[in-house]
C-alpha cells in the first residue's frame, strides 16, 4: 500500500519503488497488477485457508464405529487396528486413498491413542467373571468391613535370567548390542498386596506347592496378629490343594477367596510382576541366579516401601 501511494501521488516508477523497498521489481509490478484487478482489498493480508480436509464428518463417524469392532470383523486376519489396516479399510470401503501419516493425524484428532491391549483367555467364563464383579467382590468387601479384616490379593511368578530388553538411542543402521547371559533359569517369587498399600513377599528356591503356599499364607497372617486376613487368589493347583482348603476351614483368622478361572485381569497383584519385569528389572545384567535373586529382592522391597505405587495398582480395579 505504501508502494501504491508512491506510484499514484509521487509518480515513482516500478524500478524506483523496488529500489526504495529493496524488493525485486517483478514483485512490485505484481502488486500493481493485483490492485488493478481487485482494488485495495486484494492487497490486504488474508489468512491462508489451508488444505481442504480429505475426510468429512460422515467419514470420521463411520471410522469411529468401525474401530469399535475388531479388525477381524472387517476381513483382516488379526483383531488389532494399525495405520496400514485403516488405510486398507478406507480404500476398500470408502474408495479413499490416504497417506499413513494422514491416518495417524485423523486418529489422534478423534482422541484415539496407540495402545497395547490386555489379553483375555478364550477359556474364560464371562458369566463367572460378571458374578465375581457384581456379587463375590462386594460380598468380600462387606465381610472385611464387618470383621475389620485386611484383604490381600496374592500371586506368584518366575523371573527369568533373560531380561526384558528395552529401546535405546543409537545411530541409524547401527543396531546396539546388549550383553546378557545365555544361561537358563530364574527365580520364583510370591507376593501379596492390599488396597491400603501393604505388601508381603518371599523368594522360593523350591517348587511352589501346597506346603509352600500354606507357609506363605501363615506368613501374611502373622503380619496382623489381632485382625482377620482375607486372601484372594486364582485357582492354580497349589492354591486349590487339600492342605490350603483345610487351613481355610480350620483357621479362625484366615479366609481364602478364589477368583474365576482364566481371569488374571481381576488380580491387581499381576501388576506387581509387570512393573518389576518391565520397569525395575528391565535390561537387568544378572549373570546367575544369586545375582538375579538380589535384584528381585531389591525390586520388591522398592515396591514395598512405596505404598502409593501399590495403591495405584488398585486405581481402576472393578470400576
Amino acid at each position: 500500500m505504501r508502494a501504491l501511494t508512491l506510484r499514484n501521488d509521487n509518480h515513482y516508477s516500478v524500478k524506483q519503488i523496488s529500489e526504495i523497498f529493496g524488493i525485486h521489481y517483478q514483485s512490485v509490478s505484481r502488486w500493481f497488477c493485483k490492485h488493478r484487478q481487485g482494488g485495495i482489498e486484494s492487497l490486504k493480508c488474508h489468512k491462508a485457508v489451508g488444505k481442504v480436509r480429505t475426510l468429512n464428518s460422515i467419514d470420521l463417524n463411520w471410522l469411529v464405529e468401525a474401530l469399535k469392532e475388531n479388525a477381524t470383523a472387517h476381513g483382516f486376519s488379526t483383531p488389532l487396528w494399525t495405520g496400514t489396516t485403516v488405510r486398507i479399510l478406507f480404500k476398500r470401503e470408502r474408495n479413499i486413498d490416504l497417506d499413513r501419516s494422514t491416518v495417524w493425524r485423523y486418529l489422534a484428532r478423534l482422541g484415539l491413542s496407540f495402545q497395547k491391549p490386555e489379553k483375555r483367555y478364550t477359556q474364560q467364563a464371562c458369566k463367572l467373571v460378571e458374578k465375581w464383579i457384581h456379587h463375590e467382590w462386594p460380598k468380600i468387601q462387606r465381610w472385611a468391613r464387618k470383621s475389620r479384616a485386611v484383604v490381600y490379593f496374592e500371586d506368584e511368578s518366575g523371573v527369568s535370567l533373560a531380561p526384558v530388553i528395552g529401546k535405546t538411542w543409537a545411530p541409524k543402521g547401527q543396531t546396539p548390542i546388549v550383553r546378557v547371559t545365555g544361561k537358563r533359569g530364574g527365580v520364583l517369587a510370591m507376593s501379596a498386596i492390599s488396597p491400603s498399600g501393604r505388601m508381603c513377599f518371599r523368594l522360593e528356591k523350591r517348587k511352589i506347592n501346597a506346603n509352600v503356599m500354606v507357609e506363605f499364607l501363615n506368613q501374611i497372617s502373622a503380619q496382623h496378629p489381632r485382625r482377620k486376613v482375607g486372601i484372594v487368589m486364582d485357582q492354580a493347583p497349589c492354591h486349590m490343594a487339600k492342605k490350603v482348603k483345610q487351613l481355610n476351614e480350620q483357621s479362625t483368622q484366615l479366609k481364602v477367596f478364589y477368583l474365576p478361572p482364566y481371569s488374571p485381569h481381576l488380580n491387581p497383584d499381576e501388576k506387581v510382576w509387570r512393573h518389576m519385569k518391565q520397569v525395575t528389572l528391565k535390561n537387568h545384567q544378572a549373570q546367575d541366579k544369586k545375582q538375579l535373586a538380589r535384584l528381585v529382592i531389591g525390586a520388591l522391597r522398592k515396591i514395598q516401601k512405596n505404598p502409593e505405587l501399590t495403591k495405584r495398582f488398585f486405581d481402576t480395579y472393578l470400576t
